[in-house]
This record gives C-alpha cells, structure tokens and sequence, in this order.
C-alpha cells in the first residue's frame, strides 16, 4: 500500500524540539504504508516496516555505493556499518573480540573519574552541559581507549570537532553530494583516517594498551584485520562512542529536567538507573532515521520499490509505534518490555552499544550523585541540531544546585 506522498520540505523540522515531528510521524503511521518524497525515496515509519528493513541487508543494502555517482568518491567504503554479509560477518566477529562485556564492563570506574573531574572544573551555579561535560566525556574516554598519546590528544581532539561540525549532504541528492565532494568536505575525515593509519602502523610494531593494538592483533581463522580494516572500525567507534553518546547524554539530561519526579525517583534508587537509560534512548534516539539502498525489487505492505531505490526507515517513529509501545509519549522508566530499534536491529545492531550504555551509566551516576537538582535555565530555548546522520542538543543551558563533591553509595 502506498500511502500520501511527501517532499523533505513536509518534514517538520526538530531544531527547537521534537514536538511537531513526532506529531507529523504519528500520522504518517496511521495513514499506513509506504511515503514516497519528491527525489523518490520510500519513506517507512510503522514498527514492523522498519524491523523488516533493518533485519534484511540482502535486500535493503547499507552501503550507499548503490545511489551514489560513479565519479564521486564513498567515503564509507570499508566500513563495516556499510558492509554487506558475507564480508560484513567477518568484520563483525573480528571487531568483537575487542568489545568484550568485561573490557567495557571495566571501563565504568574511569568513566567515574573523567565525569567527576569535570564536574570540579565546570562554573559553579549554571554552566552549558554539551560544552563542559556531555561532549567531554566520551570524547575523553574515545581517546584513551584507542590509547592516543597524551601530546597527540589535542590535535586528535580538534579533528574530531572538525569533523562534528560538518553536516553530510543527503546521499540521494546528487546535486548536493557533488557539491560537498568538490567544497572538500570529506578533508577533515580524510585526515581522521590518515593519522588512524599512522598510528596502526606505530602500533604494529610497537604493541601499547589500548583498541587499536586489541582490533590489530584479533584473529579468526588465521585470518586478522588490516590496517585500513581497523582504521574504519576506528572512525565507526568513534561515530558510535563519542557523537551519539554525547547526544544521548544531552537528551538524558534534558528528559530527567522535564520529568523532575522522575528524576527524584532515580536519584533515591539507582537500581532504576538502566531502564531509565533505556527510556531516553527510545524517546530521543540519537540518529532519527537510517537511509538503505534496494539491491532487488521488493515490496513493503504491498507498495512496490524498483531495485536502486532509497528506504527510509524511521526508527524514531517505530519507537513510538502504538502497536508496540503502550502510551509511547510517556516517559516511562519502568517500560517492560523497551524493545526500541535505537541502536539498530539484526547483523547492524551497533557494536558500540554496551560501550555507551556504560559511559552513559556511570556519567549520568556521577550527574546524580553530586548535583541535588538541575533545570533549563529560565529564558534559555534548547536548540538542536539535525542532520541525516545525527540530532542532538547544541546547548543545554543548566541551573544546578551546589555540586557536592562526595559521591554516596545508593541503592
């Protein structure tokens, strides 16, 4: 079934909240079916369509070669999140043993420490989470893991911002994906994957704790990955570890401010502490919507898609779905069960995925413990910003109560 059609420009824009577009999704679900936008990309938002497209990459391909002009460079080709089965499988289970529960399981104490001293440094009263603490924390812990060296940390630090700052032209318009190819906008990243092989190499014959050595020396089969392999896994954990936590991070603090009875709850049991994790990254996913590539035709509830078609599948949508989620424009921390599509669904669900809930865990934890109570701070609008691959908050403008600068042992 086909359902109305739908220019980009129909798309409410998220920049001062999700209010108009969660309304907008709404009715894109119960009007059913396929949306088709003015450049003919296929729009899906109810629950089941977007399983359905995440869960089969032989015929909803991630790797965006597909649409892309032929002279116009993939600056994601080897990446494992654009990689198709059967390379994609070999990747996945290489790169994995680097991700072990136990190693992140054993980064919560430092991401403790981290979140702790900067909340010592950031201005006593009101200060900007995303400048002073979101941001800092993961990129801090993303440097250490991949075991940087302290005198390369700023310069490493600074390419990423760099990085950060460029919002990616939409894949399926080739007018401005020349555009962005000819103004050098993969410069930046470019450089990232650069001095990622570099240090690779450095690592290669000189073996230093940290990620890279671990994904350098995995095997399977005999087999291990190469320096260009581990460099784009590299680039993926730091998309997964650093930009989207920092978001979700902002979105968690921003929800505990709207909801401050919610917040108390947490604060006088932290055993509630998961599933409110949980609940921030179904309300507020840090990547809105996905784009796959159709290697065959195929259909989606009975509306027909032409092999080279672009599928949007909209996973903030699908984690509101009705027929899913019980009331889901509650915030509810006890939600049971939470089965959002947030970091993916089958051989793309994110790798990253225990490394940011720890971060998350122990930097909302540190928040918690030594803030009392923290608010938007009045007059002050929450922007965001929104791109295809990215929605987060720009500032989130605290008001805090007095830090305390003991942490206590709470159930």
């Amino acid at each position: 079934m086909t359902g109305p059609s739908l220019t980009e420009d129909a798309i409410p824009s998220a920049r001062y909240g999700l209010g108009d577009q969660l309304a907008w999704l709404r009715r894109m679900r119960q009007a059913g079916g396929v949306h088709v936008d003015a450049s003919g990309n296929h729009h899906v938002f109810s629950y089941a369509d977007v399983e359905r497209v995440t869960k089969d990459p032989a015929t909803f391909s991630s790797n965006p070669s597909r649409v892309l002009p032929p002279d116009v460079p993939n600056m994601t080709e080897g990446m494992m999140l654009v990689a198709d089965p059967p390379r994609h499988g070999k990747l996945r289970r290489l790169a994995a043993q680097a991700f072990t529960p136990k190693k992140m399981r054993d980064l919560a104490p430092r991401v403790a420490e981290i979140a702790g001293a900067l909340l010592d440094r950031a201005p006593a009263g009101r200060f900007d989470l995303v400048e002073h603490f979101s941001v800092e924390v993961p990129a801090t812990m993303i440097a250490e893991l991949f075991g940087i060296p302290a005198d390369e940390a700023g310069a490493f630090r600074a390419l990423v911002e760099q990085i950060m700052a460029i919002d990616p032209p939409d894949l399926t318009d080739e007018a401005a994906v020349r555009e962005a190819a000819a103004s050098g906008l993969g410069g930046p990243f470019l450089e990232l994957i650069g001095y990622l092989l570099q240090l690779c190499a450095r690592r290669r014959a000189e073996p230093a704790p940290g990620l890279i050595s671990d994904l350098l020396h995995a095997e399977l089969d005999g087999q291990s990955l190469t320096e260009p392999e581990v460099a784009s896994l590299a680039v993926q954990i730091l998309q997964a570890g650093h930009l989207t936590t920092a978001a979700v991070l902002g979105h968690a603090v921003l929800l505990l401010a709207e909801h401050p009875e919610v917040a108390a709850e947490v604060r006088a049991d932290r055993a509630l502490l998961p599933g409110a994790i949980e609940e921030v990254l179904r309300c507020r996913p840090p990547s809105t919507r996905l784009q796959r590539y159709t290697t065959t035709d195929t259909e989606i509830a009975g509306h027909p898609i032409p092999a080279g078609s672009v599928v949007v599948p909209w996973m903030l949508s699908a984690n509101y779905d009705e027929k899913v989620f019980t009331e889901p424009d509650v915030f509810d921390i006890r939600r049971t069960p939470n089965r959002h599509l947030t970091f993916g669904h089958g051989i793309h669900f994110c790798l990253g995925a225990m490394l940011a809930r720890v971060e998350l865990a122990g930097a909302l934890t540190v928040l918690l413990d030594r803030l009392p109570d923290w608010r938007i701070e009045p007059g002050q609008v929450v922007e965001y910003q929104e791109s295809h691959l990215l929605f987060t908050p720009e500032r989130v403008p605290l008001v805090v109560s007095a830090p305390e600068h003991t942490t206590e042992n709470r159930r």
